[in-house]
């Protein structure tokens, strides 16, 4: 299963944001959302978030229609891993990631548990974060800090992943090995992953399907050798670009000056 958006549209006030989206988004994929500066990307995800409410169409995560969820049951599915945080107080990482487990609190009066904080440790390890446990978490660099905001969506045990431009704030080194390890968890635990991309050659790297926006509409969507072709790029990003193909198909853009 997956997301399935069925004819979702978006408005603020009388401006039109988002038009008749129709997609599924596949389980167990990672999935790119592209387009120019202010097509609706970060739009589209809030709504598939819950953070928006459509006003027109319907999202369903695995077959339920998510205005049939609580927002605990929500929280449970699905985690963002936002381009950044408002964060202003002077808690620690460890802190900081255990919030991931607020969703699965029997109660608000409820502890947390050794589980919990087992997943914790894990997810620190895992992201190479151990070292910074007791750090305040605004005391980290910018990459740093995102991938403590990746641990911490990690570690509410979501079903599906969704990203906001994870990589705007990191190097090239590290922003392919966040990409590689959101990747390898996708795939691993049959997540549904959707990430909005303005790297288009990273999103050819670690995405298996792409969505590629344009004034609130879906104009393509496919694999990244189906979506990612000169002609696409001209109509959409208004681009003159050289797309080539590695060993193994996957398209990387050279823009033409």
């Amino acid at each position: 299963m997956g997301v399935k958006v069925n004819n979702l549209s978006f408005s603020y006030g009388e401006r039109e944001i988002l038009k008749k989206l129709k997609v599924n988004i596949t389980k167990g994929k990672m999935t790119g959302i592209l387009g120019p500066n202010g097509c609706g990307k970060s739009t589209f995800l809030k709504n598939i978030l819950g953070y928006l409410n459509p006003s027109e169409g319907d999202i369903e995560f695995n077959g339920k229609e998510t205005k049939e969820l609580s927002k605990k049951e929500k929280a449970r599915l699905v985690s963002l891993v936002p381009q950044k945080s408002n964060l202003m107080t002077n808690m620690s990482v460890k802190d900081f990631v255990l919030m991931g487990r607020l969703p699965h609190l029997k109660s608000s009066w409820a502890g947390y548990s050794y589980e919990d904080r087992r997943k914790v440790e894990d997810n620190l390890k895992f992201l190479g974060l151990e070292k910074f446990s007791e750090r305040v978490a605004i005391s980290l660099s910018g990459g740093e800090f995102q991938r403590v905001l990746l641990a911490r969506a990690l570690t509410q045990d979501p079903e599906i992943l969704l990203l906001d431009e994870p990589t705007s704030a990191l190097d090239l080194n590290h922003a392919v090995e966040l990409l590689n390890k959101v990747k390898s968890l996708v795939v691993e635990k049959s997540l549904t992953g959707v990430a909005v991309l303005h790297d288009l050659n990273l999103a050819a790297m670690f995405c298996d399907e792409l969505i590629m926006m344009k004034d609130g509409e879906i104009k393509y969507q496919g694999t990244p050798s189906e979506v990612l072709t000169e002609e696409n790029l001209q109509k959409v990003y208004n681009l003159k670009a050289k797309v080539i193909k590695d060993q193994s198909g996957i398209p990387y853009i050279i823009p033409l000056v």
